[in-house]
């Protein structure tokens, strides 16, 4: 299953456009690492490693929009790889308490749900090549 899962990971990663900024850029060295032992930290439960990722991207999308917005107003940024760069006690925050301790099997339709959801990435994509930040 994890080889699928990496597979299917390293597929998206290929077919995603690669974003550059002006000085900087999110992609990172190495794309499959994305702070992976810090996520497992949180918990080892295979859905709530899942679950803790989606919290990831949106942590994510909210630090790179703070990052554009920065740039676009001419103050100091960051736009660059953010692994050992996030804040994984905010990201841990971010994640209902009642998922603590609830089963793989009772995490899944949550996870679904998160999957289903809008993340954000596109929009924050789209705001950040509108100022500039990124091409």
């Amino acid at each position: 299953m994890k080889s699928t899962l990496a597979a299917a990971a390293a597929a998206f990663l290929l077919a995603a456009p690669m974003v550059h900024a002006s000085g900087g850029s999110w992609i990172c060295e190495n794309q499959m690492d994305m702070d992976k032992d810090e996520a497992w930290e949180i918990s080892d439960n295979i859905a709530m490693f899942r679950i803790v990722n989606e919290y990831r991207e949106r942590w994510d999308v909210e630090y790179k929009r703070q990052q554009c917005e920065a740039y676009a107003a001419g103050e100091p940024h960051s736009i660059s790889c953010l692994n050992d760069r996030r804040d994984w006690g905010a990201i841990k925050a971010m994640v209902p308490s009642e998922y603590f301790g609830m089963s793989a099997r009772d995490l899944t339709p949550h996870y679904q749900e998160l999957q289903m959801a809008d993340d954000g990435v596109r929009d924050v994509v789209a705001y950040c090549r509108s100022v500039g930040a990124i091409k």
